[in-house]
């Protein structure tokens, strides 16, 4: 393994190269079947503790929905001899909602036996990279890149999650379709990508050939369900002694016709000088032809899976704009009733200022009545008064009746007790 540093233009130029030709040896599930017997896949060895990984018409399952704490495995038998290349790996995670579990995407020497059905944070000094996908610290879907040039033993790490050198966020569980990682390897750069966005990118890394690639899975007492449904590896060269790559790219890169006529004048096109079949030999004819046809196949997969993809994310936008609608409508229902509030709310008012007028109008009354009654008592107080004074002689009258009255009664006293006998001692 080497760490390198390239120039930024570098790293720009190897990022648009794209990989052309498929290594059907080191990939599996390209071609809409995994195993032609259900029981081995070609060129790929299966591990499992304490249940092997079981395999489907179009997906390995690795680690099964129950019993949990199962781990899995499947390892390349064959190396890559490429420095340029592309890996895309699809799977699917589904479990219970509080289901744990990780699956790591590997590229290690002699992968198989340094490597096995260990995760990341089980598997000891192998040299290659692994990129893993786990619940990380309750992250709710985290991707990590680790590299490891076989000195670091992994297992015994007191850390191991601080030696990620690039990682991103990715909820992958319970999506309900597949999941995509692609892997972009040159010779100035190294690409991760999650379906289609990019996760982490770096000009200092370059992985070297004659690795393995392989993909494990482990899962908790709570289990999550990992499937895998292809492996395909891609690689920029094309060797015709090794029948084991086909070229997967628009147009063969073995050109036998000349080269086209140089354009003198920019923006124009000429067409280049036809060659007659009879000069193209036979077998240069077919393999130009199943080139071709591996070509158009690929394309026609990936176009359809592009239109499943789609069509779900068109559903499901079509599934929110209903939503956004009946929202729409309980809103407009809402602002019909605010309508109708606003009305009664105008009737309401109406209805006190009348009150207000009225209670004005029969206030003033009442007061412009006391006013008058005040008046017209303080105009007839004087005779009110005099009216009701008693007169003097009445008074006269009063006071010497009463003395009268005492004079009588004194005398009749005195002459009763002068007529009383008298005491003597």
């Amino acid at each position: 393994m080497v760490l390198i540093k390239s120039s930024l233009s570098s790293l720009a130029l190897v990022a648009c190269a794209q990989a052309g030709y498929l290594a059907s040896d080191l990939s599996f599930g390209h071609n809409g079947k995994i195993s032609p017997n259900l029981r081995a896949i070609p060129n790929f060895h299966l591990l499992g503790h304490p249940n092997p990984p079981e395999i489907l018409s179009n997906k390995v399952i690795l680690t099964p929905p129950a019993p949990g704490n199962q781990r899995g495995a499947i390892w390349g038998e064959k190396a890559l001899q490429s420095a340029e290349w592309t890996a895309d790996i699809d799977f699917r995670a589904s479990g219970p909602e509080h289901g744990d579990g990780n699956i790591q995407i590997w590229y290690v020497k002699d992968g198989q036996n340094a490597v096995g059905t260990s995760s990341i944070y089980t598997a000891g000094k192998f040299d290659g990279f692994v990129l893993t996908l786990d619940q990380y610290s309750g992250s709710g879907g985290m991707v990590r890149g680790f590299l490891n040039d076989g000195t670091h033993d992994y297992k015994s790490h007191h850390s191991v999650d601080s030696l990620a050198f690039g990682h991103c966020k990715f909820a992958f569980r319970n999506l309900g379709r597949s999941s995509r990682v692609h892997l972009q390897h040159g010779t100035t750069s190294f690409r991760v990508e999650v379906d289609g966005k990019l996760c982490f990118e770096s000009s200092k890394i370059q992985l070297p050939m004659g690795y393995n690639f392989g993909i494990s899975a482990a899962s908790a007492q709570n289990p999550d369900s990992f499937e895998v449904f292809e492996l395909v590896v891609a690689t920029e060269t094309h060797k015709p002694e090794h029948d084991s790559q086909h070229v997967i790219h628009d147009t063969p890169k073995e050109n036998t016709a000349p080269p086209p006529v140089a354009q003198s004048n920019p923006g124009t096109y000429n067409d280049p000088p036809e060659v007659p079949a009879s000069e193209i030999p036979v077998d240069v004819q077919f393999a130009d032809l199943h080139n071709r046809l591996q070509a158009m196949m690929k394309h026609i997969v990936r176009s359809q899976a592009d239109a499943h993809d789609f069509q779900e994310m068109q559903t499901h936008k079509i599934s929110e704009l209903s939503n956004q609608v009946v929202l729409l409508s309980k809103a407009i229902e809402k602002f019909d009733y605010l309508q109708g509030m606003e009305k009664k709310i105008d009737h309401i008012g109406y209805d006190v200022k009348q009150t207000k007028s009225d209670l004005h109008d029969t206030l003033k009354l009442q007061v412009q009545g006391i006013k008058n009654v005040v008046e017209d008592h303080h105009d007839n107080l004087k005779e009110h008064v005099i009216s009701s004074i008693p007169s003097i002689f009445a008074y006269t009258i009063v006071v010497l009746g009463s003395q009268g009255v005492l004079i009588v009664a004194f005398l009749l006293y005195k002459r009763r007790k002068a007529n009383q006998p008298k005491k003597y001692l």
